[in-house]
Order: C-alpha cells, then sequence, then structure tokens
C-alpha cells in the first residue's frame, strides 16, 4: 500500500471515529467496513485500529457476536496491545456483556501484563485494565481478591499524572463499593462511596458520577432506606438525561432500570418494581447477553416483586429459570445463586 492510499485510509478511519463519537455507530460500521475492504494485510496498524473501532460499534448496537469476531480480527492484527484503546480492551467489554466475566478477568490481566512489559507496571493503561478487571472479579464473587486488587491499584495510581491519578483511585474505589453491597455489607460500601462521590461532583466527571449514585443507590437499598436509594437514582438519572445522546446509551439506562427497580421493591412498590425490571430486562435483551450479572439481577428482582404480587406461579417460574442461569453461568455458591434458591425456598415451603 503506497503512502497516499494509507494517508486516505487513516482519514476514513478519523472520519468513522467522529461518527461514532457522535453515537453513530450505524455510519461508522459503513466507513470502517468500506476502510477494510481496500486496507492490505500489510497495514497491520491501520486494520487493528478499523477492526478495534468497528468491534466498538458493534458492541454499542448490541451485535455482540459480531464485536467479539472483530475485536479477535483486531487483536490477530495487531497483537501486542499500545498505547491506546485495543482489541483487548473491547473484547473484554464484550466478553463481559455476554456474562463471560472469567474469560473477560483472564483477558484484561494478560493485557495488563503485557502492556507492562512494554511500559511499566505502573503506567496508566496497565492500571486501567487492572481497574476494569474489578467489576469482572466483583460479578464472579471474588471479594477478597477485589479488596487487595483495588488497594494495589489506588496505591500505585499515586504515581500516574493528571487526570488519570483522580480517575484510577475513584474507578478501584467504585469497584471496592459494588462488591461490597453484592456481599450484603452495605454500610461499607456506602461509606466508601461517600468521599468518592463528593470528589467525582467536584471534579465535575458526568458519567462517572453517574455510575457512582448508582452503587450508592445499590447500598442504600440493601440498607432498607429506600426513599433515599431513589433520591440516588433520581440523581443519576439527571445525569445520564444531560449526556449528549443519552438515549442512544442503552446500557446505562439498563443500570438506571435496574437500581430503580430495586429500590422500588424496598419501598414495598412492588407494582412499579415489576415494571421497570421488565424494562431492564427489555433493555438487557437489546445490548446484553442473558448471562450478564444485570440481566440475571432484574430477572431476581421481577421473581421477587411477583410474589409480592402474589403472582406466586409467574414468580416460582420465573425464579426457577433464573436459579438455574445463575448456578449455570456463576456456580452453585454464588451469592446471585444463593439469593435465587432463599427465594424460592420461601415461596415453594409455603
Amino acid at each position: 500500500m503506497g503512502w497516499w492510499e494509507r494517508r486516505r485510509l487513516n482519514r476514513r478511519l478519523e472520519a468513522a471515529e467522529y461518527r461514532y463519537k457522535q453515537l453513530r455507530w450505524v455510519d461508522a460500521e459503513r466507513e470502517l467496513r468500506a476502510v477494510l475492504e481496500v486496507a492490505t494485510d500489510g497495514a497491520g496498524s491501520l486494520v487493528g485500529s478499523a477492526r478495534t473501532l468497528l468491534a466498538q460499534a458493534l458492541r454499542m448496537q448490541g451485535r455482540l457476536q459480531e464485536a467479539e469476531s472483530e475485536a479477535r480480527s483486531a487483536i490477530a492484527a495487531q497483537p501486542v496491545p499500545g498505547d491506546g484503546r485495543d482489541g483487548q480492551d473491547v473484547l473484554a467489554l464484550v466478553l463481559g456483556d455476554m456474562g463471560r466475566h472469567q474469560e473477560a478477568a483472564d483477558l484484561l490481566a494478560a493485557t495488563a501484563a503485557a502492556r507492562a512489559r512494554i511500559t511499566s507496571s505502573g503506567h496508566r493503561l496497565v492500571l486501567k485494565s487492572r481497574s476494569d478487571r474489578l467489576q469482572h472479579l466483583a460479578y464472579l464473587g471474588l471479594h477478597e481478591e477485589v479488596v487487595a486488587e483495588a488497594d494495589a491499584v489506588k496505591t500505585a495510581a499515586s504515581g500516574t499524572d493528571d487526570i488519570h491519578r483522580i480517575l484510577l483511585p475513584l474507578a478501584a474505589t467504585n469497584g471496592l463499593a459494588f462488591s461490597l453491597s453484592l456481599h450484603g455489607h452495605h454500610e461499607q460500601a456506602e461509606q466508601v462511596l461517600l468521599p468518592v462521590l463528593e470528589e467525582a461532583s467536584q471534579q465535575g466527571l458526568g458519567r462517572f458520577l453517574m455510575v457512582l449514585h448508582l452503587g450508592a443507590a445499590r447500598a442504600l437499598t440493601g440498607q432498607g432506606r429506600a426513599q433515599e436509594a431513589l433520591a440516588a437514582v433520581d440523581q443519576a438519572q439527571d445525569t445520564f438525561d444531560r449526556t449528549p445522546g443519552a438515549g442512544a446509551l442503552t446500557q446505562d439506562l439498563s443500570a438506571l432500570l435496574l437500581a430503580r427497580s430495586a429500590a422500588l421493591l424496598a419501598s414495598s412498590r412492588p407494582a412499579d418494581a415489576e415494571h421497570e425490571a421488565r424494562r431492564c430486562l427489555s433493555q438487557c435483551e437489546r445490548r446484553l447477553g442473558p448471562a450478564h450479572h444485570r440481566a440475571l439481577e432484574a430477572a431476581t428482582v421481577l421473581g421477587t416483586a411477583l410474589a409480592d404480587l402474589h403472582r406466586n406461579d409467574e414468580a416460582v417460574e420465573l425464579l426457577h429459570a433464573t436459579h438455574d442461569a445463575w448456578r449455570t453461568h456463576f456456580g452453585h455458591d454464588h451469592h446471585g445463586t444463593i439469593r435465587a434458591r432463599q427465594l424460592l425456598a420461601a415461596l415453594t415451603d409455603n
């Protein structure tokens, strides 16, 4: 490929990235496929970048199997992680969306190690991979590992520069709080989140602030402080609504719907909780795999709401299926499996 052709394709790649940032994922996909049609095998870096961005665009459209394939093709074109988002990063996101959290965690650990070999163990991208891995470890129920890794990431992040010195500890703390809540340590999760919520608010961190408010809502719901939890969800919703193109960000919307459904259930409003849980499941079906932790959590909330509405046959049928899905994807002793089993026992013993 000649210099001029490579330059032309790079400009088309930039145009595709611009469309992607505008949330015009279909347009970005079309441009990227046009680039890949004419790019030669020798253009490894360009092909790797195009396939990485294409995998991202496909993921945002909910086309997860295609996104996985493109991310793996991106890795094949550019096997060594570089200094930006690579195929490995996108593949980890897609695997997580599909509920394959162990694979995602293993991939992020390998990516962090590969980046450390060509940079340093304290490089921001190494720490970013380790921080991203925390969420998957939390989903898997590996709380002790989350605690140790979150502390290590926060310590190492003190040596990074500019905004990463702030963002990396906040992300690690969020992962820790999430794991604490999943294991029923709701008061501890709230205490962990309070200072980072204040800092994120002062820094005007937008979407990250939304995520922290949702974490606070989970911690408050777990303590039975349902009205405060609903207020936290409203704060998260306000941040979401002010995000340009928020209507297209259905993964964020499903997180909001799950938090609201759980808080409504704790508020003794099972009919409203049912409505929001069904909306969440609909969003999960569009953008996440059926084995994603959020989809199974929403199904558990829905089953509980149905039981509270005295629709026991529906509740038992749904909770049986949900329990089996938890057990299949996360194991017999996972906290999600145990919760579904306890709910089923309460219904069938009566």
